[in-house]
């Protein structure tokens, strides 16, 4: 067995401590694995608008950049699945929103550029997406227990895990655990 399929049989967590020690074809072999999927779930994400002003290639290469320079230095953990993929899209989909928000800052709102008439054939509005994507959250959230979505809710409002870990009565790891969970929940929404 060659090298190069060495790399391609070994786990994430495999790949993600040999990263930690420096190994370039180990990050090599997770670019590969999840570049495409990862590009495939940027540009949907990224709304008809946005597409002239932000390429999802750059902000697939932003992700691994981000990644790659913290899990050099030990800044991640692998996670329990095995599968990097689920973490790579939450990196991507706050660049993704970075971006939209820096597009959309008063001097630069991409909306005040696109013609009139490209506005009224838009198939959605940031409102309609927005409502779309809470009534996907909602919907994961059927399946959960009341601490569960109450977890969710409080960190949707914008509190912290210590700030969560208090108000239900739960450890912070357990708030961070199920926190995760629902991530990888909603991800499995949105996979190609």
């Amino acid at each position: 067995m060659s090298d190069e399929q060495e790399y391609q049989h070994q786990s994430d967590g495999r790949l993600l401590d040999k990263i930690q020690q420096g190994d370039q074809q180990a990050a090599e072999e997770i670019f590969s694995r999840y570049s495409n999927r990862l590009l495939v779930t940027a540009r949907k994400r990224l709304a008809q608008m946005f597409s002239a002003r932000v390429d999802p290639e750059d902000i697939v290469q932003s992700t691994f950049k981000s990644f790659f320079r913290r899990a050099g230095n030990g800044g991640y953990l692998a996670p329990e699945s095995g599968d990097l993929f689920n973490l790579l899209v939450v990196i991507a989909m706050r660049k993704v929103n970075a971006r939209v928000d820096y597009h959309r800052a008063a001097s630069r709102d991409v909306r005040k550029t696109v013609p009139a008439d490209e506005l009224v054939t838009a198939p959605l509005d940031d409102e309609q997406k927005l409502r779309e994507l809470c009534l996907t959250i909602d919907d994961v959230c059927q399946s959960l227990s009341e601490t569960q979505r109450q977890i969710i809710h409080f960190r949707l409002e914008g509190f912290s895990i210590q700030e969560i870990s208090e108000k239900c009565d739960r450890s912070k790891r357990t708030v961070e655990r199920e926190l995760q969970n629902f991530r990888q929940r909603l991800c499995s929404f949105f996979e190609p």
